[in-house]
């Protein structure tokens, strides 16, 4: 069960829990535009004017640095362009959560740490929280302020990344790579 402020989101319909969703290999639409896949969210769940759709497309587009790319195809953008394209229209509703499914796949050191500074602006900016799923331990833990190690039968570890790298758990997984 997932609980939101002490409340259940099952029989809550998807778009109104509050999640905007980022996912690993980016589910652009490819016969839509950077700002047709941006609007996507807003033309199926809202009833805006188209205006005011394109004025957020915008918006949104300018917060993950893409502005410019708004009549691209995705088959015209880098990886690191489609990711930021996916985020874009991720938090096209201003979700209170936003989830990546591991985003940091396949990017170069330079290109995760821009990554990692656009999502601690948005949080910081948006007033949102990030949930990352990844299986980079060492990544994770670099840029998380909490850590939820899952295994096999569930949960083993919820607390802050120090408290992670001083646990059995995390010095068995990081050993004293975390504490550099």
């Amino acid at each position: 069960e997932i609980l939101i402020d002490g409340k259940s989101i099952a029989h809550v319909p998807t778009h109104r829990r509050g999640f905007g969703m980022v996912f690993q290999n980016y589910a652009l639409f490819p016969n839509m535009t950077v700002s047709q896949n941006v609007a996507f969210p807003l033309r199926v769940h809202t009833k805006l004017p188209e205006e005011m759709i394109r004025d957020i497309v915008l918006m949104k587009l300018e917060a993950v640095g893409l502005r410019g790319a708004i009549e691209l195809m995705p088959d015209e953008l880098s990886g690191g362009m489609k990711r930021r394209v996916a985020l874009a229209r991720a938090i096209a509703l201003d979700p209170q959560i936003l989830m990546y499914d591991e985003p940091f796949v396949g990017q170069d050191p330079i290109a995760m740490g821009v990554l990692v500074r656009l999502i601690r602006l948005l949080n910081d900016a948006l007033g949102i929280t990030s949930i990352v799923v990844s299986h980079d331990l060492a990544g994770a833990v670099s840029h998380a302020s909490r850590i939820l190690h899952l295994q096999k039968n569930g949960p083993a570890f919820f607390g802050t990344v120090p408290e992670y790298l001083n646990s059995s758990l995390g010095r068995r997984f990081l050993g004293d790579a975390g504490n550099d």
